[in-house]
């Protein structure tokens, strides 16, 4: 599992292995597929754009894409895309299982792999103080060290099929 706010800064990679920019924004295109990442919203030094996850050839310590970065759309946001970060991240939600307002911390995903090509999904909203705290700490210490801190702060989330916008 991945966590939004550990992606988001993470260096994008063209075709040929040099470094396009960072990853500013994750999308979801919701008349699609409610769940599944659509779109990475790269910043580069000319600008935003926009490259489609299904370019993507892998995560892991970034995002490696398939195409070349002159192929990749420019613009500042898709329309009727949903920001994950800009839309999702400190708003309130409702958590009708606690029956109260929540603050969404983090939004916990889902690596899989179809067809040898990565699909990010939305498993989770995190409303607890383990995304606050992964949040607060992201560059000020050391991953491995961040993760073993995280590992006894108990999640509290709220699966994504409860989440309604």
């Amino acid at each position: 599992m991945l966590a939004l706010t550990e992606l988001l800064g993470e260096p994008v990679f063209d075709l040929g292995g040099s470094r396009c920019g960072r990853i500013r924004e994750l999308a979801l295109a919701p008349q699609e597929d409610h769940a599944r990442i659509a779109v990475v919203i790269v910043r580069t030094r000319t600008g935003d754009r926009l490259l489609p996850f299904s370019s993507v050839l892998s995560v892991n310590g970034g995002i490696k894409a398939g195409t070349s970065s002159e192929e990749w759309v420019s613009g500042e946001t898709g329309e009727g895309l949903l920001l994950l970060g800009r839309d999702l991240l400190d708003q309130q939600v409702i958590d009708v299982f606690g029956r109260k307002v929540v603050r969404v911390n983090d939004v916990d995903l889902h690596h899989e792999s179809v067809a040898n090509r990565p699909v990010l999904k939305v498993g989770s909203v995190d409303v607890g103080p383990r995304g606050a705290v992964r949040r607060l700490l992201k560059g000020v210490v050391p991953l491995p060290a961040l993760r073993a801190l995280l590992r006894k702060i108990p999640p509290r989330t709220i699966p994504w099929d409860f989440v309604d916008l």
